[in-house]
């Protein structure tokens, strides 16, 4: 009779449905967020845009991820000056790496002062945007998406000033 073909519904973690409902895990909302607020993420807190409205920024502490949770993503967006030195921070947890880049643009010429930053994949833990040379500037936003190594895939298109650096420590 040969091997059966699997019922829908039977598929092993780490396939691309368990990935896509992953994706959608969370209300998929907009949270306002700032005013120097501490987040610490569960897993239910992800799939949503965290939109810093506030001069003093935030922080946020990612959860804690393996490989069944690829597809979960939170997205921050800054809509506000900053008047702080340490606008917006976000620090995953102990072995959960951040991989991936970002484009930083000087604001004065987009064009011609644009850089790709990447996390060098061996001990980054931390982004920050601090409103200038690391990006934070209005109209800045990073994505933060669980892969399947079980590490944070960073994107995202960041606007600073001064002498552009990584944003990834």
């Amino acid at each position: 009779m040969g091997n059966p073909i699997p019922l829908y519904g039977q598929n092993k973690d780490g396939d691309a449905l368990n990935k896509a409902s992953n994706a959608y895990r969370g209300k998929l909302d907009v949270k306002v967020a700032g005013d120097n607020t501490q987040y610490v993420l569960g897993k239910d807190d992800c799939c949503s845009t965290f939109a810093n409205h506030h001069a003093n920024g935030m922080d946020i502490t990612l959860p804690s991820i393996d490989a069944s949770d690829a597809g979960l993503w939170i997205k921050i967006e800054v809509a506000v000056t900053v008047t702080s030195s340490d606008l917006v921070s976000v620090t995953a947890q102990s072995g959960d790496l951040l991989e991936g880049s970002c484009f930083l643009t000087k604001a004065t010429d987009q064009v011609a002062n644009s850089v790709e930053f990447a996390a060098d994949e061996t001990n980054d833990l931390v982004f920050s945007m601090n409103g200038s040379t690391t990006g934070g500037l209005i109209g800045s936003w990073a994505k933060f998406t669980a892969n399947e190594n079980g590490y944070w895939t960073v994107e995202g298109l960041l606007n600073g000033s001064g002498s552009l650096a990584t944003p990834f420590a």
